[in-house]
């Protein structure tokens, strides 16, 4: 009987998980003394007779040779092309991969998107050791990926209720920064551009890094004792046309505001010239506050404020995280939180209600 238990017996009885387990008995560092104990303690008591491994398990650059990053997204396909922010992300994940001798394959999917089958076959067919999903990918895009069993991690991106590793900023306390600046600037009436929503009472963006953005919006108007004015959120497209036609449609709503938060850089670079071409001077009558520190935006007139996102580190950490996962499967999903910082330029105005 003692050669017949099991890894799960051992969990079982010492009351933690499979993989914990594993851990212990691989001498791994991420596991309490206590934990250790009772592991090595409910393993001798039922008589399991492995041999713990004295040496810390092999790094994961040895078991995965290559990953694969790949972005789709049907909103706006040629992102990674147009868009600076993924550049940055993908220089950084070639920087993280090179340190320890991993090809990085590119492939963008978007025509692969509506058809789940050969999407699976086809990053089946490039035998990656991981991926790196990266950008606002649909659940169903992601719940295809995941099926392929190879380690996985979501980069820009979360999916609520689908268990996935995940690496991206802090996109709802950047918001709140981005707005309490203004707030404390003498700001009240503060308009936001999102991107694409869904249907319903009110809206609710289609990506998860914007909607948490929204989500950071309305809570600093709310700790700050300001309602949220439905009349002063538009939304569209990611990009410098999608920014540009929602301040359009803000303007034509006559719903006066001193300040313009977007949720990211492209569409406050559009916002800018829809008010300028109305006839407003920028910050003296409209401040403005981007999202992301894209290269453009330093150089505008006014430079914008904005919020930092970290991109090549989050590049990195997404490769870091991948050869972990690889090498130690853990139990849960993990998503991992980058801290951003508010860049003040010229684009915002302190005002005053006297």
């Amino acid at each position: 009987m003692i050669g017949s238990v099991t890894v799960k017996d051992v969990a079982r009885k010492a009351d933690v998980s499979v993989g914990t387990v594993s851990r212990v008995f691989n001498n791994h560092s991420n596991v309490s003394e206590e934990i250790r104990d009772r592991v090595l303690k409910a393993a001798a008591e039922l008589g399991y007779d492995r041999i713990v491994s004295p040496e810390p398990p092999r790094t994961g650059a040895r078991a995965i040779k290559e990953i694969g990053f790949l972005y789709g997204d049907l909103a706006d396909s040629s992102a990674t092309i147009s868009n600076p922010f993924w550049t940055h992300i993908l220089n950084g994940v070639e920087q993280e991969a090179r340190r320890s001798n991993i090809k990085v394959t590119y492939r963008s999917i978007e025509e692969l998107i509506q058809n789940p089958q050969e999407l699976y076959s086809t990053v089946q067919e490039m035998k990656l050791g991981g991926i790196l999903m990266v950008g606002p990918a649909e659940r169903e895009t992601v719940a295809v990926l995941k099926s392929l069993d190879i380690p996985l991690m979501l980069v820009d991106n979360y999916v609520p209720g689908l268990s996935v590793n995940s690496v991206l900023s802090d996109n709802f306390e950047g918001a709140r920064t981005a707005v309490n600046h203004l707030i404390d600037n003498g700001h009240r009436e503060i308009a936001f551009i999102g991107g694409p929503v869904m249907p319903g009472p009110r809206p609710v963006d289609t990506i998860y890094t914007f909607e948490r953005r929204s989500a950071g919006y309305r809570t600093a108007l709310l700790d700050a004792g300001i309602p949220v004015n439905y009349d002063l959120i538009d939304n569209g497209s990611f990009g410098i046309d999608g920014g540009y036609q929602a301040c359009q449609r803000l303007l034509e709503r006559k719903a006066a505001f001193t300040a313009l938060f977007c949720a990211n850089d492209e569409i406050a670079i559009g916002a800018m010239k829809a008010l300028r071409q109305a006839g407003y001077h920028l910050p003296e009558d409209i401040s403005v506050v981007g999202f992301d520190d894209i290269v453009l935006v330093e150089h505008l007139t006014p430079a914008l404020t904005t919020i930092r996102i970290k991109k090549e580190a989050m590049g990195a950490v997404a490769v870091r995280r991948l050869l972990e996962q690889g090498n130690d499967p853990f139990d849960t999903s993990i998503c991992n939180i980058l801290e951003v910082e508010l860049i003040q330029r010229d684009s915002v105005r302190r005002i005053s209600h006297s």
